[in-house]
């Protein structure tokens, strides 16, 4: 098994689907995030705005006003931390990088904003980019993937700083998110960049337990969707629950005599 990424997640939201509020607050976040290093996290991944089902949209402002403090403040505790900022704005993305941040993580594949692009190469920074995910899933991921890669060519984003996204959860069915778990050797095939899967706590997750589960409470299936997306290709992994993730990575390359 190849070294994988863990970007431990940090919502710096009142309003996020698993985690909402518990960091909301330049103290709280860092502190957490210094933890979720601690645990294993390669990344940390700040988002200041829920993009959960039927979220809210909040001004670019506020959305800067609460990711950049947080930026600043844990570069300067962890200067070596790696930083991914969870945003669809080009205004947004430029702020963040200016203060620090390395990666952006944008959920709409460069479709929401078309000065998203230009700013990610204009920094070289790292971008994770999602099938657009503001469309209809139906039209299906390769043709959603494809206008995202073709967008990042066209705005001049280096290869090697290139990431795809399936889209786990942003789909209208479950089935939908399963076959976009089992499409990750497809992806790496046709397109040859690095995978990235966020499926930690999300709808689907729920679907393994008997009866009804709070988001938290899905860590089993979140981890055992995510080492079956590794298994098949994927390299970076977005979780809430960093330190049994990094457990279970560990466990699995270890028997495998690969650690």
């Amino acid at each position: 098994m190849n070294r994988v990424l863990i970007y431990g997640i940090l919502n710096v939201t009142p309003d996020s689907f698993s985690d909402g509020g518990r960091y909301y607050g330049v103290d709280a976040a860092v502190e957490h995030a210094l933890s979720m290093i601690e645990e294993g996290a390669d990344v940390i991944d700040i988002g200041g705005m829920s993009t959960r089902p039927g979220f809210t949209d909040v001004p670019e402002e506020e959305e800067i006003s609460r990711i950049v403090p947080v930026i600043k403040a844990l570069k300067e505790k962890e200067p070596s931390c790696q930083i991914s900022i969870d945003t669809f704005r080009a205004g947004t993305a430029r702020v963040a990088l200016e203060a620090g941040a390395d990666i952006i993580n944008d959920i709409t594949g460069l479709m929401a904003d078309p000065k998203m692009g230009e700013v990610i190469a204009e920094y070289k920074a790292k971008a994770v980019l999602m099938r657009d995910g503001f469309g209809n899933p139906d039209e299906g991921w390769e043709v959603m993937l494809q206008r995202t890669v073709d967008k990042a060519k066209e705005a001049g984003i280096e290869d090697d700083k290139i990431v795809l996204d399936p889209g786990v959860g942003f789909t209208n069915t479950r089935e939908q998110d399963i076959e976009l778990v089992n499409a990750i050797p497809d992806m790496i095939r046709k397109w040859g960049y690095p995978i990235f899967l966020g499926v930690s706590r999300k709808r689907v997750t729920a679907e393994f337990y008997k009866g009804t589960t709070k988001a938290d409470e899905r860590v089993g299936s979140s981890i055992a969707m995510a080492l079956y997306g590794v298994s098949l290709g994927a390299t970076e992994v977005r979780v809430h629950d960093v330190k049994d993730t990094y457990a279970a990575l560990a466990a699995v390359a270890r028997l495998k005599g690969e650690a």
